[in-house]
């Protein structure tokens, strides 16, 4: 089992962000909100059992503290969190353990140190780039120097494994520029690199700047020239490609995210966070307010949704064609009782013929041996999105939705 726990605080909001999250400025992180996150913590630990009644299943292996920032948080309350997770939940022996930084609030190997002895072993930075002007127009609060020192606080102190986040597509970008970002990036020795697609949010400043003409955004000439020439840079310098976003050296892979994508059962705390665990999601509201005032109150079981078949079948495809795995065709069938490629027949051929798609064999998986003749005994068989293909997956998804649909 995952455990996410959102810290719905930040500094200053970003131009971009559609995150539940409020700005802090300079005021504290509000006193509720820890008291608030143990009771809901102790709650779950009483009912989880329940609805993940297999004990191997309800052990955690992975815990992420995201958000808005949680590195606004001090250390010593970070450690007192993670000590209630292992006196009411089974840790992992090895269990990752990840926390969002941003370089404003983590530039020091002093604070990098207590993170880690409070039990943080993996950091992820929200770095997004390192070009002045870029980070001024994302409405970011740090420039590239205050980036270069949270990477030296984050080597100094030892971490187990550094995750960077990048942001490419950005208003005024050039493709040059995003291939320099991603060099420079790369020279600051991390671990893992997230590159996002800027996605323009309804009702951000970001997204009204863009609508009114005040900003640019590149051509999808060129943005498409940033995935795979940023796809080649990173495979050059050692980071495998292993999902739509992410880049990781060997043994660097994210577990928790890789958890999310393989549909594994998982506790989300905190307000606005949401859980699945087996077919039932829960969510808990998005108002810091209401999410305290149940927390006093005990009324702490969130909003329920009973998944049908049909959303889990949805999900397994969505959430595997996002990762160079791609998604096993013995899955879907065992998941929905029937065949994919015949279901897809048409659609899977196109792509396939116009290199989009790939059938790999499981057991030569690794090392890209496709067939791409026969669409027969496909058992062994894992049907999978080249680099290409991910730039169009939100396309072929929903048109693979649409042939599921109409065969069912």
């Amino acid at each position: 089992m995952l455990v996410y726990i959102h810290v719905p605080f930040c500094r200053k909001r970003c131009a971009y962000c559609a995150f539940y999250s409020s700005a802090l400025h300079n005021r504290p992180v509000p006193s509720g909100y820890l008291p608030g996150l143990h009771r809901e913590l102790a709650w779950w630990s009483t009912h989880v059992a329940d609805l993940v009644p297999e004990p191997s299943d309800q052990r955690v292996t992975s815990i992420f503290l995201g958000g808005g920032t949680p590195s606004l948080l001090e250390p010593a309350d970070v450690g007192c969190l993670l000590d209630a997770l292992a006196r009411n939940f089974s840790l992992a022996e090895n269990v990752e353990v990840t926390l969002e930084a941003n370089p404003d609030s983590l530039h020091t190997k002093e604070r990098a140190l207590d993170f880690r002895r409070a039990g943080i072993n993996r950091l992820s930075l929200g770095v997004q780039s390192l070009e002045k002007e870029e980070l001024r127009i994302m409405g970011r609060i740090h420039g590239p120097e205050e980036v270069r020192q949270a990477c030296e606080a984050i080597h100094a102190a030892g971490f187990c494994s550094f995750n960077m986040d990048l942001i490419w597509g950005l208003p005024e970008q050039s493709l040059n520029g995003w291939l320099s970002v991603l060099q420079r990036a790369c020279r600051l020795g991390p671990d893992h690199i997230s590159a996002y697609s800027l996605t323009l949010e309804e009702g951000t400043p970001l997204a009204e700047a863009v609508v009114r003409g005040r900003l640019e955004l590149p051509s999808e000439e060129v943005t498409t020239a940033m995935f795979l020439e940023g796809h080649a840079l990173l495979a050059a310098e050692g980071f495998s490609h292993y999902e739509i976003s992410n880049y990781a050296r060997q043994g660097h892979v994210c577990r928790h995210n890789m958890g999310y994508w393989q549909q594994q059962d998982y506790l989300g705390l905190g307000p606005g966070a949401v859980s699945t665990l087996k077919d039932v999601r829960f969510a808990q509201p998005e108002d810091y307010s209401l999410w305290l005032e149940h927390m006093e109150q005990g009324a702490i079981l969130p909003e329920t949704e009973v998944l049908p078949p049909s959303t889990k079948t949805e999900e397994l495809v969505m959430l595997s064609l996002r990762t160079a795995r791609g998604l096993s065709l013995s899955s879907y069938s065992q998941a929905c009782g029937r065949d994919f490629l015949e279901e897809n027949r048409s659609l899977v051929q196109a792509l396939l013929r116009d290199g989009l798609a790939v059938l790999v064999r499981q057991d030569t998986e690794g090392d890209g041996n496709t067939d791409k003749k026969s669409l027969r005994n496909s058992g062994s068989m894992h049907f999978t999105l080249t680099p290409e293909g991910m730039l169009v997956s939100n396309d072929i998804i929903s048109r693979l939705f649409a042939d599921m649909g109409a065969g069912k």
